[in-house]
């Protein structure tokens, strides 16, 4: 039987009847057109029109079948009662909803199409899902979709843009429906060291027992373990450029410690007299702390040259010999080389070099000294090559650890940008080794602890000298600083009347001292013969010789004031002045013979004491001439023998 024309309509009806009623009860929109921005979800439109659909059938039958009119109309008035304040609520919810679609989910829809050019506007905006709270986007992808190049890094780099941050997709291009989801990368925690580490804490002393001969703890870095170095190889001579404040006496303390523990000799410069007076009397810790005695540094750090060249000596007919490590500490740099450079100054003598020769010592042990264990750790609170005596020496620091500094420090001395922000934190440091850079946090004690435990670790593992091919220079007394000494005149002149000629120390405000005569003749057997030989080619055995620029301080600890360079003049222009004698080429002065040259005697004292003018036959005018005379004459003397 052929179908009719009616048939067909009838047919066409059923079906569209069937897809309208199938939209109204799933709640897509009746006309095939998407819902508005902000509109109420799928299931709430479905459930609102199941209700109305069933209101609408039992007020129907209520209404016609049963004529219960009153019923429907108290119903339906309950029923918009509590209806009409939900739509109000639930239009109020949704204006964030509607501002959130119009904002960002259609514009970012929108966006997209280059991208996901298969589909059209609705299917693009159905396709893409941001939640409200915007914790992830996903979006649907065509099921013919594929990346023809660079599209998943154009969209990833859209998401960023539009919802700021960092993105990362998972793509599912496996499994139907395919799709991408992103979610923001959380920020990875910024790693940093503890602020304080406690050298006695257990991961320290732990990291202490595990170290070989030459490994040295450091500090705890950013994930909170052990840095543990070699003084060793190419990393043997360590350099801190550490400003004031920056923790360089912990590191030094702790490392000094640790060096006890592994039987080295420790030599410590430090004109701070501050870091490291901690560990005075420890055995094997040899420290030069005074800087009115530079003299005693500079021999301690050419002792140290002489140990490098005795070992290397060693070690050339020894091969496998295996030294004590020795370690020479400089602390404060830079006022060392300042303090130095103006000791040689005025003491080196005609022919000697303008430089000061002791950064040659140095350079010696920085080349010869790390395959003898002999190293060294310079501190600086300004790693210049001018401060390492312009020797080319700041490169052979092969690791450098610095804390506390500014932008200008880090181009001079590592020269590579972005400059790292430095962090003012006491005993906060970084480990600059090649291009390796690790933050550390120096562990920290304090320095009686630090004292207490090397002695104890002495006491434990012992000490020997047996790889010493010398003993360290001996120290010298220390200097009391010039504000602090008591001022005492050598000679002073009363003129007020021509009988004074002698005055008492008690009548300055000090003890019972004798008189001191201003009358002094020339002793005889201090005056020399212009033919006989000034300088004697060896010394005396008994004899302390000693240049005189130490001469002068010596005599300035006796309280007279006698300057290196007027010493000098005198020995040129006097011929009573005192044989020095030449030792390696210098020429040295015995230290009592300057000090009797320059102090006045005792006969002359008593002479002065025992002068009576009532006692003498010559009658009272003579003898005050003559007196006059004398004053004259020593004055002369005086002042042509001390300038």
């Amino acid at each position: 039987m052929a179908q009719t024309k009616f048939d067909k309509q009838v047919e066409d009806g059923l079906e569209q009847g069937v897809m309208v009623f199938g939209r109204f009860i799933s709640g897509a929109p009746l006309d095939g057109e998407p819902r508005p921005p902000g509109s109420l979800p799928r299931w709430g439109v479905a459930l609102l029109r199941v209700v109305l659909l069933a209101w609408a059938g039992w007020a129907a039958w209520m209404w016609w079948g049963i004529k219960d009119h009153d019923r429907v109309i108290r119903v339906s008035i309950v029923a918009a009662a509590v209806a009409v304040p939900i739509v109000v609520i639930a239009a109020i919810r949704g204006r964030g909803r509607r501002n959130h679609m119009r904002a960002l989910v259609i514009p970012m829809s929108m966006a997209l199409k280059d991208l996901l050019s298969e589909w059209d506007d609705h299917q693009r905006l159905r396709a893409l899902n941001i939640p409200i709270d915007r914790s992830f986007v996903a979006v649907r992808l065509p099921d013919g979709w594929h990346d023809p190049g660079g599209f998943k890094d154009q969209m990833r780099e859209l998401i960023q843009d539009r919802m700021g941050g960092q993105w990362a997709g998972e793509w599912n291009l496996k499994n139907h429906p395919f799709n991408v989801v992103f979610t923001p990368q959380k920020p990875k925690p910024k790693l940093e060291p503890p602020e304080k580490v406690d050298f006695f804490s257990d991961i320290v002393q732990k990291a202490i027992a595990a170290c070989e001969p030459g490994q040295l703890v450091l500090g705890i870095d950013e994930r909170q373990r052990p840095v543990i170095k070699e003084m060793t190889g190419e990393t043997a001579m360590w350099a801190l450029s550490v400003g004031s404040g920056g923790g360089k006496s912990s590191f030094l303390q702790m490392i000094i410690t640790q060096l006890v523990r592994q039987r080295a000799t420790v030599i410590g410069i430090d004109v701070k007299m501050a870091s490291i007076n901690c560990f005075e009397g420890v055995e094997g810790v040899h420290l030069y702390t005074d800087p009115g005695n530079i003299g005693d540094m500079r021999s301690a750090i050419s002792w140290a040259a002489r140990e490098v060249e005795a070992r290397n000596y060693v070690k050339k007919g020894n091969p496998r010999k295996n030294f004590d490590r020795l370690t020479l500490i400089l602390e404060e740099g830079n006022e060392f080389g300042d303090a130095s450079k103006e000791w040689w100054n005025e003491n080196k003598e005609k022919g000697d070099p303008a430089s000061d020769p002791i950064w040659g010592d140095i350079a010696s042990i920085m080349r010869m000294g790390r395959h003898v264990n002999v190293t060294i750790i310079g501190v600086f609170q300004d790693l210049r090559e001018a401060a390492v005596g312009s020797r080319g020496l700041r490169n052979m620091f092969r690791m450098i650890l610095m804390g506390n500094y500014n932008a200008n420090q880090w181009k001079m001395i590592v020269n590579t940008t972005p400059v790292p922000e430095s962090v003012d934190r006491a005993g906060r440091m970084m480990i600059i080794e090649g291009n390796r850079r690790v933050w550390i946090q120096v562990p920290y004690a304090d320095p009686e602890d630090f004292r207490t435990h090397s002695m104890e670790l002495r006491a434990q593992r012992g000490y020997s000298t047996e790889d010493l091919y010398g003993a360290p220079p001996a120290r010298s007394p220390q200097r009391l600083p010039s504000l602090l000494q008591e001022s005492r005149p050598l000679f002073t002149k009363e003129v007020n009347s021509p009988d004074q000629q002698t005055i008492s120390a008690a009548d300055e405000g000090g003890g019972e001292r004798p008189a001191v005569s201003m009358v002094k003749d020339d002793p005889l057997a201090l005056e020399g013969d212009a033919a006989s030989p000034a300088v004697v080619d060896e010394p005396e055995e008994d004899v302390e010789l000693l240049p005189l620029a130490e001469i002068s301080r010596r005599l300035a600890e006796e309280g007279i004031e006698v300057s290196a360079e007027l010493m000098r003049q005198h020995k040129r222009r006097r011929n009573n002045f005192p044989g020095g004698r030449l030792v390696d080429g210098k020429e040295l002065f015995a230290l009592a013979d300057l000090a009797d040259y320059y102090r006045p005697d005792e006969d002359e004292k008593e002479a002065v004491e025992s002068d009576d003018p009532a006692d003498s036959d010559q009658d009272e005018q003579d003898a005050e001439d003559g007196a006059v005379d004398d004053d004259e004459e020593g004055d002369e003397e005086d002042e042509d023998r001390h300038g």
